[in-house]
């Protein structure tokens, strides 16, 4: 299932791009203020603006078992041809893996500068019903 969600969004990101953001349809997370809920058994999707060209990608930290962190992929924004280093979406896949609440905290940094703050920390709260 978990390849199906993340090849399902991918496609639908590669047809249905605006100009500012890509939009994702289903159960796709981009607002950290709101609260996660699913179902036990079930994947969830959670999408953060990236530009990797800058050399700053997306970590996920879980606090605990109750979700599962099953991978990541990048999207980049469509752009006109020959335009260079514009930006995307890395798209973060889960699932509720138990009963119970747990954070994911992402932290937006470049890996390579060991001991650097991370430039931005985004904290999405799951609850696994």
């Amino acid at each position: 299932m978990k390849r199906t969600l993340i090849a399902t969004a991918l496609a639908v990101l590669a047809f249905a791009v605006p100009a500012v953001a890509m939009e994702l349809s289903g159960n796709v997370y981009t607002d950290a203020s709101q609260t996660i809920s699913v179902a036990k058994g079930n994947d969830f999707l959670i999408a953060l603006p990236s530009n990797p060209t800058t050399g700053y990608s997306w970590t996920a930290r879980l606090s605990n078992g109750s979700v599962e962190d099953e991978g990541s992929a990048y999207l980049a924004q469509p752009v006109a041809r020959g335009i260079v280093g514009s930006g995307g979406q890395q798209i973060f896949s889960f699932e509720g893996a138990a009963h119970g609440s747990a954070t994911i905290t992402f932290s937006y940094a470049r890996p390579f500068e060991k001991g650097m703050p991370a430039a931005k920390t985004v904290v999405f709260h799951v609850t696994v019903n």
